[in-house]
């Protein structure tokens, strides 16, 4: 009886996406030092290497609510556009697949925290480290939420930024900082 209409029946509770990820980095920069790296100063630390259009060359910012990449020629790229923020606290952008009509959401939050036991990319919370002198380090800790993902975006995508956010966010401690 399963044959008698001609649509098959929706399936429920069944999403279909691949997870969300999720990754955090912590950095040892007052707040608005730790916001103006990753907004203002963008440029300087993003792997252009790993995640551009033109190559090495290409110019990554935040302008006009997006984040455009530039080439060498003025070319331009947007990969993401932000879709809501709060300054110093969050942003939000509908991130863009090259290649793709899919989009996603990148998340990036900010929140003041101790250094922890390990500086690992991890969403798992550790100990504060302390320093020579036994005082508790104070920073604050970058958490990235990649989702959206739809059974139809490419794995190979989705796999590319498991790989890319980590480097990235290590790029942006390095910047800011941290060993």
């Amino acid at each position: 009886m399963s044959g008698l209409f001609s649509h098959p029946p929706a399936r429920t509770g069944v999403s279909g996406g691949r997870p969300e990820l999720r990754f955090s980095a912590w950095v040892p920069a007052p707040g608005d030092h730790a916001w103006a790296g990753l907004t203002e100063h963008l440029h300087l630390w993003w792997p252009a290497d790993e995640l551009s259009r033109w190559g090495e060359d290409s110019f990554f910012d935040l302008e006009d609510n997006a984040l455009v990449e530039t080439s060498a020629h003025d070319d331009e790229n947007v990969w993401g556009e932000v879709t809501d923020s709060s300054s110093g606290e969050w942003l939000e952008m509908s991130w863009r697949q090259v290649g793709s009509a899919s989009t996603t959401v990148v998340r990036i939050e900010m929140a003041p925290a101790d250094e922890p036991a390990s500086t690992s990319m991890t969403s798992t919370p550790s100990a504060p480290q302390r320093d020579g002198t036994g005082a508790v380090r104070t920073g604050v800790t970058l958490t990235l939420v990649h989702s959206g993902w739809t059974a139809e975006d490419p794995q190979d995508a989705y796999e590319f930024y498991r790989a890319f956010w980590p480097d990235a966010l290590s790029r942006y401690r390095r910047f800011m900082g941290a060993s």
